[in-house]
């Protein structure tokens, strides 16, 4: 049994930090919380001492010069993420970084660059494939119950709020780097590349917003490298969002009702090629911790992260590729 600990800083002292990562990495036993850094020193030194941190910082600099900080855990506005990871890795530092991890395909291109050559492991963020509703899911299509994959419809929202995106960093395009897309969307592509274990290689979008205004609904459609279509409609537009997802199958057709969200709770019904039809109920769960806390062991066991530096790579290519669509009117084709 290991003796080793995981020592963690995390930058960035926003909602999400506060909720569900600084209790994540110290909900996990390997783990020891050595710093927190924050633009403002009271807000900093708040947080340390909430989450009992030895030191709180202003710098994330000169949070890197610790030695006893070993991992990074990145919580900041996206276009930060990519400078404060490559900072991290070239500082030895292993980088558990929230989505997306770049907003462009070039600087997430130099994320994965510089962990590589740092030696340091690089995970991101999405939470959505700790969820267990997903995990059955794919552990469904993976065993052949509904046959082979066809075709997936998927909704998720938060609903409709466009005040408190507007309000926030997360409404500026400098800043953001996409609305709905990577605020939002970003989990629901990532879990459809994992549980159909294909990459997408063909895109169509569509926002309601043009070029430089920040988008509140995205409707997409997505070719698989295996043959599987989807459709998807991810917004923060719309009042009283289903949030459901079907995945229809040559035997079979699994639909999840309220389950495109973490922090909803929901059923999976599984309809199987002998026609029963089976229902299984998923409350919410802090898929947030059981994703710091996979990324945790990961660096225990020194294994390789899931999920990945390359899986947030291809989700920036992926949203590269649908701005591009949905601006210039076009099918854009994805090769890696």
């Amino acid at each position: 049994m290991t003796t080793m600990t995981n020592g963690w800083a995390l930058i960035g002292t926003g909602r999400i930090a506060d909720d569900r990562i600084l209790p994540g990495i110290n909900a996990f036993a390997g783990n020891k919380l050595i710093a927190v850094v924050s633009r403002e020193q009271a807000r900093a030194s708040a947080f340390a001492r909430k989450f009992g941190a030895q030191h709180a910082y202003t710098s994330y600099e000169e949070m890197l010069r610790n030695p006893e900080v070993t991992v990074v855990a990145i919580h900041t506005p996206n276009s930060l993420h990519a400078e404060q990871a490559i900072a991290a890795a070239r500082a030895g530092k292993h980088v558990f970084c929230d989505k997306p991890m770049a907003t462009t395909v070039a600087d997430a291109e130099r994320v994965v660059k510089e962990c590589d050559k740092a030696g340091v492991k690089l995970g991101v963020n999405f939470h959505n494939r700790f969820m267990p509703c997903f995990i059955e899911t794919k552990q469904i299509i993976d065993s052949g119950e509904i046959g082979e994959v066809l075709l997936v419809q998927l909704e998720a929202s938060p609903g409709a709020n466009p005040a408190s995106t507007r309000a926030s960093w997360r409404g500026d395009p400098a800043i953001a780097g996409l609305g709905t897309t990577m605020s939002i969307g970003v989990h629901v592509y990532d879990i459809l590349r994992y549980m159909l274990s294909s990459e997408i290689v063909t895109v169509t979008a569509f926002f309601d917003t043009p070029r430089g205004v920040m988008e509140q609904t995205n409707l997409s459609v997505f070719r698989f490298a295996n043959g599987v279509m989807a459709q998807l409609n991810v917004n923060q537009k719309t009042p009283n969002p289903h949030n459901d997802f079907v995945i229809y199958g040559t035997k079979g057709r699994i639909t999840g009702k309220g389950l495109t969200r973490s922090r909803a709770s929901g059923e999976l019904q599984v309809l199987t090629g002998e026609g029963k039809t089976h229902h299984t109920d998923f409350p919410a769960v802090n898929a947030h911790a059981a994703c710091v806390a996979a990324f945790s062991q990961t660096l225990l066991d020194r294994r390789a992260p899931s999920p990945s530096g390359i899986d947030g790579l291809r989700s920036v290519q992926l949203t590269d590729a649908m701005a591009r669509s949905a601006w210039d009117g076009v099918h854009v084709s994805l090769t890696y």
